[in-house]
């Protein structure tokens, strides 16, 4: 038998003095403090009125009776004389506290069943959109709340990406995990609970929930707060026991995306390849179209590898590729995606990016790339140039071909010119018709 505390609920204080003289070692709580926080609650004869409405977290009621009652007992209340009680309250206490225990054990265990077979029915769910909506909305459930949003981490984007939302006010910003201050995420996952609430001087604010597969953080929900919304320790201590259960489910779906995101890369350079370009162009597409935004494209080629490959080996030329993917990738963003677009060609996308940022992008990849020679052996030093093409949504072209088409004509125009150079698209080149 666990021992509670006691919520009392009576007009004056005689009964809690004499509880007390009677029952040392015990709590009791006042009538204030027991509302949300006592599972066993003893109501005297002058509080009845209570019993139209009791305390929500109450699992046990003692009614103290003076006499006979028409009182229709419910399910987890005891009716007991008063003088009755008075005589031996430790051990109705105890009895309350027992049954108490057992409804709580009853309780945990019929979530764990039910925790069960929602596991089984989302293995079998195919969709990753249908898995993080069932979760979701079964935290907001245990939380007593309505709006949520759940972010998977996607490694085709580097970022965390929202795989189910019901808020209205979330907005897709772009940034690695939208909406969710670093400081609060580290206290969640520092937590015994996985949980972290935090709240401005207006008192809203929100819930982080990270949630982890063998240390990977594979995703994290957030659940805004409304000034008025409260969540006590056992809700936050329910809602860990279940995303404990259902984050294998989660970690499952992750390591598919990761299976599925070493198919989008080159082998050779690791950078991202055709099938990965084709489809993320129209991801971008779609955003930008969306928001209003602007995206470019850069287009580059490199000058002469093919002497290298003559003179050196392909061996050489092969590991020239290898260098040139690095250094790309150390100039530009973590949102930039770096495409292998076939040969020695490649293609950089940048999201929010107008023309102007985009030729100065190019042009730091330019300058990485001739910085220093290539030194690919103790003997083997080379140094190599590319031609590049530059062509933005929506100001170059309306559609993906088309915007592959100015940026590809871009370069080539740099490349049977001067080399080592940056072209950007033009508005009448966007307005020629092709053929």
């Amino acid at each position: 038998m666990t021992r509670q505390s006691i919520g009392l609920y009576a007009s004056g204080g005689e009964l809690e003095t004499l509880l007390r003289e009677r029952c040392p070692g015990w709590t009791f709580l006042s009538q204030g403090e027991a509302r949300d926080g006592a599972r066993v609650i003893v109501i005297d004869t002058d509080a009845h009125a209570l019993l139209e409405s009791p305390p929500r977290r109450s699992m046990v009621r003692v009614i103290l009776t003076a006499g006979p009652t028409e009182h229709q007992r419910r399910d987890g209340e005891l009716c007991i004389m008063r003088n009755a009680f008075l005589a031996q309250p430790a051990a109705v206490l105890e009895f309350a506290c027992d049954l108490a225990d057992t409804a709580v054990h009853a309780s945990r265990l019929e979530q764990e069943v039910g925790y069960l077979t929602q596991i089984q029915e989302l293995m079998a769910m195919l969709e990753a959109d249908a898995v993080s909506e069932r979760i979701t909305r079964s935290v907001l459930n245990i939380l007593g709340l309505t709006r949520g949003t759940l972010f998977l981490h996607d490694p085709r984007l580097e970022r965390y990406t929202v795989s189910f939302s019901n808020d209205s006010a979330h907005r897709e910003t772009g940034e690695f995990l939208p909406g969710v201050p670093p400081d609060v995420l580290q206290r969640a996952l520092s937590s015994g609970e996985f949980f972290a609430l935090e709240r401005g001087d207006d008192q809203r604010g929100m819930i982080v929930m990270p949630l982890q597969s063998d240390q990977d953080l594979i995703g994290v929900i957030k659940v805004p707060l409304e000034p008025d919304d409260s969540i006590d320790s056992e809700t936050t201590h329910n809602v860990t026991r279940y995303l404990t259960q259902v984050t294998r489910v989660l970690g499952n779906i992750y390591q598919m995306t990761r299976s599925r995101d070493l198919a989008m890369r080159d082998d050779l350079t690791k950078a991202f390849n055709r099938r990965f370009f084709e489809s993320y162009l129209d991801e971008e597409m779609e955003r930008s179209r969306r928001y209003g935004a602007v995206f470019s494209i850069i287009f580059l080629d490199l000058d002469d590898l093919k002497m290298v490959n003559n003179f050196y080996g392909h061996l050489t030329g092969s590991r020239t590729l290898q260098e040139v993917a690095k250094r790309i990738l150390t100039a530009v963003r973590t949102i930039d995606k770096v495409v292998r677009f076939g040969g020695d060609e490649f293609c950089i996308i940048l999201p929010s990016t107008d023309p102007d940022q985009a030729v100065a992008v190019a042009n730091r990849v330019r300058k990485a790339m001739t910085a220093q020679p290539f030194r690919l052996d103790a003997d083997v030093e080379i140094s190599i140039t590319a031609s590049f093409g530059i062509a933005t949504y929506p100001t170059h072209a309306l559609t993906k071909e088309d915007l592959i088409r100015q940026a590809d004509a871009a370069m080539y125009r740099v490349k049977s010119t001067t080399k080592n150079a940056v072209g950007l698209a033009t508005v009448e080149d966007a307005t020629k018709p092709v053929g």
